[in-house]
């Protein structure tokens, strides 16, 4: 494959200016390159997959070697929100915290050709091509780990002070890096920066001027970092941020166990005899118990004619939010009141409500895991279900980004 000084420097925080430590680190990448390249392994993915391997691993490197906060920040936070510092790979007394570790690679390669791949859930971290493709990547990082300079860029951008208002131009110019330019980040957004370009694109073919064009694409760049998650565990570049310079951690979930009774949630519970969720087979179904069960009344093009031509309907309700209706699911959830509940669908195909974005409200989605009612739900190369369910969260951070964070 082909790696130019462009494809490197793009993802320095420093870029377009170039550090003493640009040349080791380009070439270590350019050796890890013709490693990939000479080992067969992952022959069918594209040319662009297999570069955003390599300059990951080597954005980690020298992420590790600066100790610039990235990846300890990452680590840290998996570990307080699962109680591991990774997804999928136990650690062992081997395994130290913001240095070369092996099982990081691991991590990092399925992670970046996961988030790149046309569908996701089909690889999985255990793949035995990414495990020889790290433990080869891994042996040449090692042997220079400990004589490789300090890439001073990495500490540079993180040396910032977020309360300090005379710095908001860095604090800034460090979102931006991370949301899109970034080893670590950018890979997980890619669904956001490819609408991002479309409409980047749009707004260019609309202004014969790039001046006139300017603006508008300046307002689109910080709409969009600012708006989107980003990252493996679905954070605000702000809450990254934090994270990386100040050490403060988000939280896990939002706490709304004060928050007042939603009047939907309260004629669910009347609807069902005190039931937060209720199956439908057909829009007629699901149309009669919101105007008759819940009181809605009639409405001559129905409540909801949106969604006249799916089925397998699921109302689910929280007490903060009211409620909510998923479309085409009903089949992929086990439980004693949902008569569509289809176990060999459930096994083969149900794993896309967590794949796909916004194919189940995740809500509904987090509530189904948490009380067993994805019990038969496969990932194609999970045959026991052991790690969705010691992962699901996790993977729904990543594949979910935005509708996981939709508020």
């Amino acid at each position: 494959m082909d790696i130019s000084v462009k494809d490197y420097m793009m993802m320095q925080p420093n870029y377009p200016k170039v550090a003493d430590s640009d040349k080791f680190y380009l070439q270590m990448a350019l050796r890890l390159a013709d490693i990939f390249d000479r080992s067969s392994l992952f022959a069918d993915i594209d040319e662009a997959t297999r570069r955003n391997v390599v300059l990951a691993v080597i954005g980690y490197y020298q992420d590790v070697v600066s100790d610039c906060g990235i990846w300890r920040s990452f680590i840290t936070i998996h570990k307080q929100f699962y109680g591991c510092p990774l997804p999928f790979f136990a650690t062992d007394d081997q395994y130290c915290d913001a240095e070369l570790n092996l099982d990081d690679l691991r991590f990092i390669i399925w992670y970046v050709i996961e988030c790149h791949s046309p569908e996701y859930g089909n690889l999985s971290p255990y793949n035995a091509e990414i495990k020889q493709l790290a433990e080869a990547f891994f042996s040449v990082l090692d042997e220079e780990y400990l004589s490789a300079p300090n890439p001073m860029e990495y500490i540079m951008a993180m040396d910032v002070e977020l309360d300090n208002i005379g710095q908001v131009n860095s604090i800034f110019e460090l979102s931006s890096w991370l949301f899109w330019n970034s080893y670590f980040m950018r890979h997980a957004a890619r669904g956001a920066i490819e609408e991002a370009h479309a409409e980047a694109r749009e707004i260019i073919a609309r202004h014969s001027k790039p001046a006139d064009a300017s603006p508008k694409l300046s307002d689109l760049n910080d709409r969009v970092m600012l708006s989107n998650p980003t990252g493996p565990l679905a954070l605000t570049v702000g809450e990254w941020i934090k994270a990386i310079v100040d050490g403060e951690l988000p939280e896990k979930d939002e706490d709304l166990s004060g928050a007042n009774t939603h009047k939907f949630y309260t004629q669910l519970h009347n609807a069902t005899q005190g039931k937060d969720i209720a199956f439908f087979d057909s829009y007629d179904a699901l149309e009669a118990f919101l105007s008759d069960d819940m009181q809605w009344g009639q409405c001559a093009e129905g409540h909801l004619p949106h969604l006249r031509q799916a089925d397998n309907f699921v109302v689910f309700g929280t007490r903060a939010k009211g409620i909510l209706i998923a479309q085409n699911v009903a089949q992929y959830i086990k439980h004693p009141d949902n008569p569509a509940y289809d176990a060999h669908l459930a096994a083969t195909e149900g794993y896309q409500m967590l794949t796909t974005r916004g194919a189940c409200p995740i809500d509904l989605l987090k509530h189904a895991f948490a009380n067993g009612l994805l019990c038969d739900m496969r990932l194609p190369y999970d045959s026991d279900g052991s790690i969705l369910a010691a992962n699901w969260d996790f993977l729904a951070r990543l594949y979910q980004q935005r509708y996981y964070r939709p508020d």
